[in-house]
């Protein structure tokens, strides 16, 4: 199938080989001293390999002296990185990827708990001395050998600070009130940067289509709307700019308006501010926002409203997306499902992935050229979600031939469960992933077959594998039989429909918080009690409660339905109430309830996997859930680490 984004491009005096961007994403692989490591290397040279046109690692620190400091993410102010800087610009001209460097300053942003001077704060003589940094920084990209850099005018960093009218409250040359003063900064940055990379090289901009979706922003106040980043982005391209990125949202904004679109968001979410900005510019201009689809890219791109696609959480579930689509092979697309457990990278955990479809997410350096030596051996797998399709998907490429028992009449285990609240229907395409690999790879799925010791037996397997997930737990509450109680897991899973009930979810977890809001959305009053204190505000987390907290706070609060009582225990039920306690000051309270919903955690199924090792049976494995509990990441990444390791 042939696609219009493989189409190459000219930007500036460079010709790109299709339009496919990779964006910068933090992924805090670089040391603790900001340096570049294999593993950034190992990253990009994923990247590269997969296809895409273009190529932009993470943010590169240009100001060693601010406070605010991105951890892990490589500095770009002194030489110490410059081998390792060659080596990234390597792996992508060996791709034949163009390569830009990524010049950012957070401003006021904190990333360090240290409360950074604003905009407002800083005299002009630190703003000489920082669009230097700028300079400098770009004099190295240029000596590493990139193609170019990209100047951050996104993401409610510096550059963004001062064209908004939500931080720029200066009264000088660089305030807000005139269009002159308020873009100064970054007009007056870019030709500094022109003036130092030359004509030959790409300069490229990440410009702010909107701070707010329209009707969003505090006080009636969306700061930066789609027709101001048209006016911006007019004025830039006089200035020496090639190429635009539009892009929006940023820290600044409020935990409910990350710089990338959750679950919540639809797919291509930010194009129309693409697309006013490409109207005022004749520079190409590349798109973003929750893109995943390849006739979704081809769509936007025919239609004019684009002349490029940034990507980045969609390639870095999908590092071959641009490769598989040259290739014919979209039936084999694993697609982010926008998730956000990216957000939650944790520097000291190399051996985990960070993304909940591929399990080399982060961990690309371990990543090896699969062994092809199944030789036919079988090997059965009890239980047909994440954790064990990732197992068969990858032992069958290995020439192993995997038989799969799953009780259940579907694929996806779980998943089935975790894409049915609201807004999470994009779970499901990883369900569609496996079941397209199952078919293509024509692996031995037996739906509706619930496996025991003796039909294992019976197969005389090389090795067994139980992915068979988890149980739910319910813990001895006094007084509960006198109430209907259900649990949360039965809630999602058979779609109930229950409505006008004053409903108590007990537990705030990722499972609770979501059937909180799925059973509010039906008209029922809900509380939800835990006794953990509330989510901590951190901006730089992606743990899916984090989400749903911002989303039953934001647009669900008490008055509509929702009440949050967190550092509370479950004493007991009795007179049509649940009685919980402060675990803060011993405050009592009763709660009144038709229906107790139980989200209070699971354990581990493994009860065939110690029937196996009972009966004798060798070379028995258990993965997922079924060995440990975890998210969806930790199944496919040990679902995968499994398959790859077995000899």
């Amino acid at each position: 199938m042939s696609h219009i984004f493989l189409e190459p491009i000219q930007i500036g005096k460079q010709t790109v080989k299709n339009r496919i961007v990779f964006m910068a994403m933090a992924k805090t692989l670089s040391s603790f001293n900001q340096r570049v490591t294999a593993n950034d290397i190992a990253y990009i040279k994923s990247i590269a390999e997969g296809g895409a046109g273009i190529v932009i690692p993470g943010a590169m620190i240009v100001d060693p002296e601010w406070p605010s400091q991105l951890v892990g993410q490589p500095e770009i102010y002194d030489d110490a990185n410059m081998e390792g800087f060659k080596e990234l610009v390597n792996v992508c001209h060996k791709n034949g990827a163009k390569i830009l460097f990524q010049l950012w300053h957070p401003g006021q942003v904190d990333y360090s708990n240290c409360n950074p001077k604003t905009i407002n704060e800083v005299d002009v003589a630190w703003i000489k001395g920082v669009q230097q940094k700028f300079v400098e920084a770009a004099k190295r990209a240029v000596r590493a050998g990139a193609d170019g850099v990209e100047f951050q005018m996104c993401h409610t960093y510096l550059g963004n600070q001062f064209l908004s009218p939500l931080w720029n409250h200066r009264t000088d040359e660089y305030g807000y009130d005139t269009l002159e003063n308020r873009t100064r900064f970054c007009v007056e940055t870019i030709k500094m940067l022109r003036e130092t990379i030359g004509p030959d090289k790409i300069l490229a901009v990440k410009l702010q289509g909107f701070d707010y979706p329209e009707g969003e922003g505090p006080d009636g106040n969306d700061g930066i709307t789609p027709d101001m980043a048209a006016e911006y982005a007019a004025l830039i391209e006089k200035n020496g700019v090639d190429m635009i990125t539009v892009s929006a949202g940023g820290t600044l904004t409020g935990k409910d308006n990350i710089m990338t679109g959750d679950v919540r968001r639809a797919e291509g979410w930010k194009v129309p501010a693409a697309e006013k900005v490409k109207a005022a510019v004749s520079i190409p201009v590349a798109a973003s926002g929750n893109i995943r689809h390849p006739e979704f890219v081809d769509q936007i791109i025919s239609d004019g409203k684009c002349d490029m696609v940034g990507m980045a959480r969609g390639i870095f579930a999908e590092k071959e997306w641009v490769k598989k689509c040259e290739e014919g092979r979209e039936d084999e697309l694993r697609y982010c499902i926008s998730c956000m457990n990216c957000w939650n990278r944790n520097p000291l955990a190399k051996d985990l992935s960070n993304c909940s479809v591929n399990p080399y997410g982060c961990r690309e350096i371990l990543q090896r050229p699969l062994n092809k030596d199944g030789a036919g051996r079988k090997v059965v797998i009890v239980g047909a979600g994440p954790a064990g399709m990732e197992a068969a998907v990858t032992l069958k490429q290995r020439g192993f031939q995997p038989v799969v028992f799953e009780k259940e009449n579907r694929l996806g285990g779980n998943v089935n469960i975790a894409k049915k609240p609201p807004y999470k229907g994009k779970f499901q395409w990883q369900i569609d992933y496996y079941s397209n690999m199952i078919k293509k790879l024509g692996i031995d799925v037996r739906l509706g077959t619930e496996a025991t010791v003796e039909k294992i037996q019976a197969l005389e397997p090389y090795a067994v594998l139980i992915a068979a997930g988890s149980n739910v737990t319910a813990p001895p509450i006094p007084g509960l039989e006198a109430v209907e109680t259900l649990q949360s897991r039965d809630i999602l899973d058979e779609s109930m429909k229950i409505t006008g009930k004053k409903i108590v979810v007990i537990g705030g977890g990722i499972t609770g918080m979501e059937t909180a809001l799925y059973l509010n959305e039906q008209n029922n009053a809900v509380s939800v009690v835990d006794m953990q204190p509330p989510f901590p505000v951190d901006m730089m987390s992606g743990d899916p409660r984090f989400m749903m907290e911002a989303k039953l706070e934001t647009e669900h609060c008490e008055s509509e339905g929702v009440s949050l009582y967190y550092n509370n225990k479950v004493l007991g039920f009795n007179n049509g109430k649940l009685n919980i306690e402060s675990t803060e000051n011993g405050e009592k309270q009763a709660l009144e309830a038709d229906l107790v919903v139980l989200s209070t955690g699971v354990v581990p199924n493994d009860e065939l996997y110690c029937a196996l090792l009972a009966a004798g049976v060798n070379n028995v494995w258990k993965t997922g859930d079924s060995n440990v509990t975890g998210k969806i990441f930790n199944a496919v990444m040990n679902g995968s680490k499994f398959a790859v390791n077995l000899t």
